[in-house]
């Protein structure tokens, strides 16, 4: 270990010295493990030691444990069964590319349950599911005790598939070591590992020995504290981290690894050498997410962050985060703009707060990490790369977050509510469409809705008061209605809870002459006096705009006359129809619904403009529809 090694370990083991005089978490589930790697069996043989405090008013009768490995085992698994066109791929594989996790012992306060273990599927009927483990407990872990459980494992690593495996040199070991499930009033939370499930589980601490070929390059959570070499061909890192509920790391001879900081956090990212020369996209994307998250959320805690860039092959364990840790993904032939490689690192970086400090359930409420994350990245994106084409600029394509987000939800609007546990979605596009672009939408028009400055006043006190903590659905729209200063449940019951879809539309644009009195008058006719005659042109104009959706909103209506003035309406939006009628000199020319793009959860844009039927012609009349369609695309397009 070179003296400069030396020294920024030592620096960065001094500040996380300085965290752990003062816990940033409940530390529950405190880890200690010893492993080491085959990279040529593509094996993990450990000893964890786990220390668990009972934190509930409960006895614990058992303990219950994830082995998300075995997810990958067979094509029997509820994972595989669910992963469609995967699974067919996979199926294909030769038997070293599965993936599997063993037991070989399993002590808790020094009694052997290893025989005791059993395989239990709380989610479905699936026997040969295994990845959840139940242990029954010789005694009971009393309410407010601890208890020391020892593990000996080994874990078999897939060919790179759902965020974890091999390609080639590159090993990303990501759930890789016995889990202990969430003991929440005297029930064990432990889902099994579905194809559109991610994570949950209690903060602790890390203590981890990593032994690798000694010509390793290894990015993992939390900080590299010391660095042997054994003489042997190996050498062990020992690793650090507080506060984090999960482990996970990368190894790879090839990575070419650059040092940078942000405030007083070490930076260090591990790219291919093929994608060497991205390097200052990846950070410049990282600084630009840590810089607005810290100003408008709270400051990243943690002394270091690792960045990784999967090896070729290894594409499906790009795009994941874990504590301290991120992976991202590139090409090597990817433009300056197209800013995929940008969009993964913020996102990724995101997941630090949504996720990693503010620790929901992602197995039953995957929004409110994987949407409110999204909704976030929408904003790093648009102020740092500039709207609208801060996505793409890219072959005369401008895209913004608003734009992607839409394209994604509207692919499936109604099968499924946000609030529904990720397993029991239709599929994974309507997942994916819902449990992050849906979310995203409706948290932007949200703001568009109270302002930016009370949105983000709002999703602050979410944060602050839930970070480090296990928030649900209630948590986060009780902290938005008090930080909004108003009951926003109407808004939330629609948009959570419900499948239904927010559509106004522009149905009528009409115009009428009003012409000099005809027909007979009704006695006594003494009393009646012809009017003046009329002596300019008058009209009758009227306006209707419907809501076909079942989600009501408040709707803005832009009224355009022929002289080219307009007029500003605003409907409360729960009726099904509402008319405006207009008598005057001007005809109406067109109306617009929600010009300015306050709702973005709008899915149909067309609709959403009409223009008065006319059978006038002419260039001039021409050219002024042909704009107004032209400003309707637009509008389509760019989600606006």
């Amino acid at each position: 270990m070179g003296l400069t090694r030396q020294i920024a370990a030592a620096v960065l083991w001094l500040a996380a010295a300085a965290t752990a005089a003062e816990p940033l978490a409940p530390r529950i589930a405190n880890y200690e493990i010893d492993a080491r790697l085959d990279v040529a069996q593509h094996t993990v043989t450990a000893r964890q030691v786990l220390t668990w405090h009972n934190t509930s008013t409960e006895n614990a009768v058992d303990l219950y444990f994830h082995l998300y490995l075995n997810a990958f085992a067979n094509n029997r698994s509820t994972f595989m069964r669910a992963a469609g066109a995967e699974l067919r791929r996979w199926q294909r594989r030769k038997p070293e590319g599965w993936g599997y996790q063993e037991i070989t012992r399993l002590a808790v306060d020094g009694a052997d349950r290893t025989a005791a273990i059993e395989y239990v599927h709380p989610d479905d009927d699936n026997t040969d599911d295994r990845t959840v483990i139940r242990v029954p407990l010789e005694s009971a872990v009393a309410a407010g005790a601890v208890a020391r459980i020892e593990i000996d494992f080994t874990a078999k690593l897939p060919k790179v598939f759902a965020r974890t495996g091999y390609a080639g040199p590159f090993h990303f070991v990501a759930q890789w070591f016995p889990k202990l499930g969430v003991y929440e009033n005297g029930t064990w939370n432990c889902h099994q590992y579905h194809a559109t499930t991610e994570f949950f589980s209690d903060f602790g601490v890390y203590d981890v020995r990593l032994t690798v070929p000694r010509d390793s390059v290894v990015g993992a959570t939390g900080v590299i504290e010391d660095e042997r070499d054994n003489g042997d061909g190996s050498k062990t890192l020992r690793l650090h981290a507080e506060d984090v509920h999960d482990f996970a790391w990368a190894v790879d001879p090839r990575f070419v690894e650059i040092a940078d900081r942000f405030d007083d956090v070490a930076l260090r990212l591990l790219l291919q050498p093929q994608h060497a020369a991205q390097a200052g996209r990846h950070l410049e994307a990282v600084k630009a997410a840590m810089v607005r998250l810290r100003d408008w959320l709270g400051p990243y805690p943690y002394p270091q962050l690792t960045i990784v860039d999967p090896g070729h092959g290894g594409g499906a364990a790009g795009g994941m985060e874990y504590p301290t840790l991120i992976t991202v993904g590139t090409t090597w032939w990817m433009p300056a703009t197209l800013r995929l490689p940008e969009v993964i690192a913020i996102h990724e970086f995101g997941h630090q707060y949504w996720y990693g400090m503010v620790a929901n359930n992602e197995f039953e409420s995957a929004w409110l990490d994987e949407g409110i994350n999204a909704y976030f990245e929408t904003k790093v994106m648009d102020e740092h790369y500039g709207h609208p084409g801060s996505y793409a600029d890219w072959l005369g394509l401008a895209l913004d977050g608003v734009s992607v987000n839409r394209w994604s939800y509207l692919a499936a609007p109604q099968h499924d509510p946000l609030a529904r546990a990720a397993w029991q979605f239709l599929d994974r596009r309507s997942y994916t469409g819902v449990s992050y672009a849906k979310t995203a939408l409706v948290l932007t028009t949200l703001e568009r809705y109270l302002g930016p400055e009370r949105m983000r006043a709002a999703l602050r006190l979410y944060f602050e008061r839930w970070r480090f903590r296990h928030p649900t659905a209630r948590d986060f729209t009780d902290a938005l209605n008090e930080a909004a200063g108003e009951d926003l449940d109407w808004y939330f019951e629609q948009t959570l809870y419900g499948t239904g879809v927010l559509d106004y539309a522009v149905t009528r644009v009409d115009t009428d002459e009003l012409a000099d009195f005809a027909g007979v008058r009704v006695p006594p006719a003494a009393e009646a006096q012809d009017p003046p005659a009329v002596k300019e042109r008058r009209y009758r104009n009227e306006v209707v705009v419907e809501r076909l959706g079942s989600v009501r909103m408040p709707v803005d209506i832009t009224v355009g006359f022929e002289d080219g003035t307009e007029t500003a309406e605003r409907w409360d939006g729960h009726d099904r129809w509402r008319r405006f009628e207009y008598l005057g000199p001007q005809r109406v020319e067109y109306a617009f619904i929600d010009r300015y793009g306050k709702l973005p959860l709008d899915v149909n844009l067309i609709n959403n403009s009409r223009m008065r039927a006319t059978g006038t012609r002419g260039v001039i009349r021409l050219a002024g529809r042909w704009g107004f369609w032209f400003q309707n695309l637009l509008h389509l397009l760019t989600g606006l």
